[in-house]
């Protein structure tokens, strides 16, 4: 059963004390429906309410930025700000004199349940695990509660390398939903440090299950296939509206057993035993044999995957 985790009423709470009082009498009703939060400078405030954009009669004024300012306590070099232990994030605009012009908070929440029906996979079956998916239709989302249940079985063995602080939050304790899982952040700019970051998880942490959210560096590329050929598995998420999709990423090449397009073969058998299609939030194709299904797709065929949720 997929459910909103227990605590987030705290966890809302926590947020809504770092709203200016007007601001939190507009939002404050909507609770778990609540997704985001825009206050621009001289515009009128907009909040997201299960998709649905709406609007206050009043005006965001420079007082309000600067209470959202000192409440969280400043922002970091990325312009963002987390509070401990939660999901919720609180980012920053600035203007090219580097003043504040807006502020952008979203409404973290911790579902869990929804990888439930991937237990026998990730618990019995095992093996890597590719994640392929658009924005928006619940990887990340997806991952965290995969990093739930594997760390369940496997407890600190399980570290997330965080690229952008969406398994954990953007606070320096991670959110609670993912203990006792080990939790390492990555500085920015990701495409200089994701790779750097995999790395000293498995030289330093001895895992037995390395998570990384959003792979396709070269160097984050080329630390997943070093961590599965030495028997580290690795659960790790990719852009694609499909399969093929990442098939036709010369980037991820390596960890797919270096396929050619031109001579429709493998090199190398793929770094990820399996992979996940996600269709959309809950709806899932499970791949068994990625290197099935990609020599399938090298010579044209439709691989066969097994339906979740569909």
């Amino acid at each position: 059963m997929v459910v909103l985790r227990e605590g987030f009423e705290n966890e809302f709470a926590l947020l809504m004390e770092k709203l200016p009082p007007w601001v939190r009498r507009e939002v404050e009703g909507y609770g778990a429906s609540l997704e985001e939060i825009a206050m621009d400078l001289g515009y009128r405030l907009a909040y997201t309410v299960d998709g649905e954009t709406l609007y206050s009669e009043r005006e965001v004024r420079k007082e309000d930025l600067d209470f959202v300012l000192h409440r969280v306590g400043g922002f970091k070099e990325n312009n963002r700000a987390g509070l401990e232990g939660t999901l919720h994030r609180i980012s920053r605009i600035l203007t090219g004199l580097d003043e504040m012009a807006g502020i952008t908070i979203r409404v973290g929440k911790f579902i869990q349940g929804v990888a439930e029906p991937l237990r026998p996979y990730l618990v019995e079956t095992g093996g890597s695990l590719l994640v392929v998916g658009p924005p928006r239709t619940g990887k990340t989302t997806l991952l965290r509660d995969i990093v739930r249940i594997l760390a369940e079985v496997y407890g600190s063995r399980v570290v997330a390398v965080d690229t952008s602080n969406e398994i954990g939050g953007d606070g320096t304790i991670p959110h609670p939903g993912i203990r006792p899982a080990r939790r390492m952040q990555v500085p920015d700019p990701p495409s200089r440090n994701q790779g750097r970051i995999i790395y000293q998880a498995i030289a330093n942490h001895s895992p037995e299950v390395v998570v990384v959210d959003e792979i396709g560096y070269n160097e984050d590329v080329q630390e997943c296939l070093t961590a599965s050929r030495r028997g580290v598995r690795v659960v790790a998420t990719a852009h694609g509206e499909r399969l093929l999709d990442v098939l036709e990423n010369p980037a991820l090449h390596p960890v797919l057993g270096d396929p050619d397009l031109r001579t429709k073969e493998r090199r190398s058998r793929p770094a990820f035993s399996a992979a996940l299609q996600v269709v959309g939030k809950g709806k899932f194709l499970l791949y068994p044999n990625l290197g099935q299904a990609l020599d399938d797709l090298l010579q044209g065929r439709e691989p066969e995957g097994v339906p979740i949720g569909l």
